[in-house]
């Protein structure tokens, strides 16, 4: 199997990855086959031979001490219903692996409705922030300050503070982490040079309650000073080397209550039960941090780098596979599920995408459903549209770059964490479109660009649009207006306000429709597929002008044409005219709806619903807490 293990005492660059027997479960052991290992900012000290006093482990060794993933077998003792489940497990080490072992007690089943990289995410820093936060028995109106506000740990403090009614200070360097922070609750930020500014020292009547100090050092020492008489004082963090300088003579006198690393180191039966509480709030969406980089194993030396720069925001997780959203047969959404499959690598000529988000679109259900392409032979992904960053090149592969923010086509699979692209269908992303209005894009405009391309439009025409309120209706609309024409489109009356803001003369569907419609009409674009084809050549007096992209059966008995499928132009040639509308803001792609990728299904029913304004989006980012 795969590992990554630490050769000597040093920098990032001694992570060297390598392989090792698979592991075999002892008594009361499991073995899990791991999705996902967290990484520690401990895991980087004890790299660099901090703390040998407390942690005697000598080079060679497999660092990591929490995983997700699911079991792949039992030792003697553990009930075999455990294989094949999902899991997060605390290790004693040897996380940065395809497989690790752990003990059963300190084993907790993931609920469904929470992904495995969440799940590994927080199943060392949950608990920890359950514990001091149950401890420090926080009541509405308290003032509570958080050190690393913005880091893995601080940010589930932030959240479970807030949410007891406390006035939350977050202290944090950095305005993204600061800016994290407010997202989970924090009602003012401060930068840590400023703390010596906040107060008088011991006297200062506006004292915190209680203060969370998970940095240590010169900040912690600090934070202590600002600690209101009878408060609290929770010192468990050390990235900066050394703990707070806390004189206990000091404390006692004020009453301040010193609380240390005890609070945060767990038997296996209380991690077992704070971590179950741990997963409970987070698939319940009250509980979260950032997972703010997410590389694969072998990269670990990037997660560690990322740890010493006190940049990255929340956590830094090790991807030993890669999430993709499934179906092995045709039918209803019931058939989508989440994979988890090998993170795919980039052959001659291809490029791996980080996906942020993805397009979902009509003809990702019709597929799924079997209305167009073949029989489904092996599992099968989902989704056209792409919006995220580059992190691999294949052989061959030139004028591009690790790191680069990107979106456009695959041809399936979007759905995932990872997919690979052909780069001849891709685009930078310019630095002001949102990953998720990119990801709605490339179908609706590559459709919308051919369509009004085989009518031929020209300035001052009118173009009827049935569906206008969609994705390539929508997009129609705003490059037909943005090309001289007047555009007429049908929609619910909901969207209508929307719409007259985009210049379109909206039209309710429904009976009477034919007597609700301006004159003349001169083209008709159908979006919809609600048999208003016979209509459509009525108003225009001639099929050739025009074009269904969703009633193929009509089209044929019409004699209109049926427009489907790519026509053969690079996706820079149709973007060409259609990025500087986007830039000035003449090209707006509503977002209906976002989901996260577990709930691909619920996306899909929404999308076969319709009466939509705009696209659904799957975002494979975390979601905030609740």
């Amino acid at each position: 199997m795969k590992v990554v293990e630490v050769t000597r005492f040093g920098g990032p660059e001694v992570l060297q990855a390598g392989s090792a027997p698979d592991p075999v479960a002892g008594p009361g052991q499991l073995v899990v086959g791991v999705a996902v290992a967290d990484v520690m900012s401990l895991d980087a000290q004890l790299r660099a031979g901090w703390g040998q006093e407390w942690f005697p482990s000598r080079p060679p060794f497999v660092p990591g001490t929490g995983v997700a993933g699911h079991v792949l077998s039992v030792g003697e003792g553990v009930d075999a219903s455990w294989v094949g489940r999902r899991v997060a497990a605390l290790l004693p080490g040897g996380g940065y692996a395809e497989r690790a072992v752990a003990d059963a007690a300190t084993v907790v089943a993931v609920p469904d409705r929470l992904s495995l990289r969440q799940a590994a995410a927080l199943v060392q820093v949950g608990p920890a922030a359950l514990s001091l936060t149950d401890a420090a028995e926080l009541k509405p109106g308290d003032r509570v300050l958080v050190l690393g506000a913005g880091g893995a740990l601080g940010l589930p403090l932030v959240a479970l503070a807030n949410a007891a009614g406390a006035h939350v200070t977050a202290a944090a360097r950095g305005t993204s982490k600061r800016e994290a922070a407010v997202r989970f609750g924090a009602v003012e930020t401060v930068d840590y040079g400023e703390l010596a500014g906040i107060g008088a020292g011991p006297a200062w009547p506006g004292g915190y309650d209680v203060v969370f100090d998970g940095v240590g050092g010169q900040v912690g020492t600090a934070a202590f000073r600002l600690v209101a008489r009878g408060g609290a004082f929770f010192a468990y963090g050390v990235p900066s080397g050394s703990t707070a300088a806390v004189d206990p003579g000091e404390a006692e006198r004020r009453g301040v209550r010193l609380v240390g690393m005890e609070q945060v180191q767990f038997a296996p039966d209380e991690f077992r039960e704070l971590a179950e509480r741990t997963l409970a709030e987070a698939a319940a969406g009250r509980l979260a941090t950032v997972v703010g980089l997410a590389v694969p194993l072998e990269r670990a030396r990037e997660a560690h780098a990322a740890l010493e720069s006190r940049e990255l925001v929340g956590k830094a997780v090790l991807l030993v596979t890669s999430r993709a959203v499934r179906y092995s047969r045709h039918g209803g959404s019931d058939v989508l599920g989440v994979d988890e499959v090998a993170i795919p690598e980039p052959g001659p000529g291809q490029v791996r995408v980080v996906v942020r988000a993805a397009g979902v679109n009509p003809i990702d259900w019709k597929i799924r459903r079997g209305f167009v392409g073949g029989a489904v032979t092996e599992p099968t992904g989902t989704g056209m549209e792409v919006a995220g960053t580059i992190d691999a090149l294949g052989p061959g592969v030139e004028g591009w770059r690790t790191g680069q923010p990107v979106f456009g086509r695959v041809p399936a699979g979007a759905a995932a964490d990872h997919v690979l692209a052909d780069p001849r269908e891709l685009l930078p992303k310019p630095d002001g479109l949102p990953y998720a209005q990119a990801a709605a894009l490339p179908v609706a405009v590559e459709t919308a660009h051919r369509v009004l391309r085989q009518l031929v439009l020209r300035p001052g025409q009118t173009l009827l649009i049935h569906a206008v309120a969609g994705g390539v209706g929508l997009v129609a609309a705003q490059l037909a207006i943005a090309r001289g024409a007047r555009v007429v489109g049908t929609a619910s009356e909901r969207h209508h306000a929307f719409l007259r803001g985009l210049g379109v003369l909206p039209v309710t569907y429904g009976e009477g429709l034919e007597e609700r419609l301006p004159r003349p009409i001169d083209l008709v674009l159908d979006a919809s597929g609600r048999d208003v084809l016979e209509l459509s050549v009525r108003l225009t007096g001639d099929p050739g002008k025009v074009i269904t992209i969703a009633d193929f059966a009509g089209a044929a008995e019409h004699g209109v044409r049926f427009s489907t499928g790519s026509d053969g132009q690079a996706i820079g040639e149709v973007f060409a005219d259609v990025l500087p509308l986007v830039a000035r803001g003449a090209v707006r792609m509503p977002i209906a709806r976002e989901f996260p990728l577990e709930r691909t299904a619920d996306a899909h029913r929404l999308s076969e619903d319709g009466h939509l304004l705009g696209k659904i989006v799957l975002i494979t980012e975390p979601s905030l807490p609740r």
